[in-house]
């Protein structure tokens, strides 16, 4: 099923047409614009194609009132690796809005969904622009809000006594990943090991490859200094798209560019720090039947591959 299925979380914005004239003309008051669509992928943000008389744009809503690290994250990652260009940024009391070069292309997600896999030359972009995203020095993350989450080690129990996930998963399946958790107690510390700025949503959702196989990035809100692995786990998430030698290839071109090189038992950390998201997920008692039956396939997933 993938993530393209999933229910939206938030509604979209009902914006008025007058109050879209009134942004575009903040931005540019030469610009007029002819007509608008929503873009119906994503769960929570706002996003709108907009024409105009001078071309297409991306119009874009992010609710204020939470994490928004996207225009800062926009600045550090703009000149490394392919991104929209930003060009205009307000905020109103209900949500920042940015207005973005409009990318002709089909998410990343859809391509590898059709395809059976993902493509090699498309696998090695997402690779070599992770190392760069992950390369960004600390110091200069500085200006980045962070979630306030308590230390990495008490996650896993603290979604796994969650009422509300644990209704969802079961008992079988919750005593399952108790005894995992248990077991790999030195992933967390290895995974804890690894730090950098992340774009925290690393997900082929939220890659598009326009008609020149040019993989650009999208949704910057989340990113902040965190696991550079769950970047990585987030990607590999849906195992049976990938082989061993895309995952081979992944490894090679990241460690290429990476200025720390990628662990040897990498892919297993990965797809271990990724569990984390799924039961977050489920613990958050919105009405999303879809969405949830993938979660939870994907939990069974990991389960299945180490064997419990």
């Amino acid at each position: 099923m993938l993530d393209l299925n999933w229910e939206r979380y938030i509604p979209i914005i009902d914006i008025k047409p007058g109050e879209l004239k009134s942004i575009f003309a903040e931005f540019d008051n030469t610009l007029a614009v002819t007509d608008f669509n929503a873009i119906r992928l994503g769960c929570q943000n706002s996003n709108f194609a907009v024409n105009t008389n001078k071309g297409k744009f991306l119009l874009r809503f992010v609710k204020t009132g939470g994490l928004n690290n996207e225009k800062i994250a926009f600045e550090l990652v703009h000149d490394k690796i392919n991104v929209p260009s930003l060009l205009f940024h307000t905020t109103k009391e209900y949500a920042e809005i940015f207005i973005y070069e409009y990318i002709d292309g089909v998410s990343l997600q859809k391509l590898i969904i059709e395809n059976g896999q993902c493509e090699y030359p498309l696998l090695g972009q997402v690779a070599k622009a992770a190392a760069a995203i992950h390369n960004i020095p600390k110091e200069e993350t500085a200006g980045l809000a962070a979630f306030d989450v308590p230390p990495y080690e008490l996650w896993y129990d603290c979604f796994l006594d969650d009422g509300t996930a644990r209704a969802l998963i079961g008992e079988k399946m919750r005593e399952r990943l108790r005894r995992l958790v248990s077991d790999k107690q030195k992933f967390i510390s290895e995974i804890n090991s690894y730090k950098s700025f992340i774009h925290c949503d690393f997900r082929p959702a939220n890659m598009l490859a326009d008609e020149h196989s040019q993989v650009f990035f999208v949704d910057w809100e989340s990113a902040w200094r965190g696991h550079t692995l769950a970047d990585i786990g987030q990607f590999f998430r849906y195992r049976r798209f990938f082989s061993d030698a895309h995952i081979e290839l992944f490894e090679q071109v990241y460690n290429t560019y990476a200025n720390r090189k990628l662990p040897g038992n990498w892919f297993e950390l990965s797809l271990f720090r990724d569990l984390i998201n799924p039961l977050q997920l489920l613990s958050s008692n919105q009405k999303a039947p879809l969405r949830n039956a993938d979660l939870i396939n994907i939990i069974e997933g990991a389960l299945d591959y180490w064997g419990y």
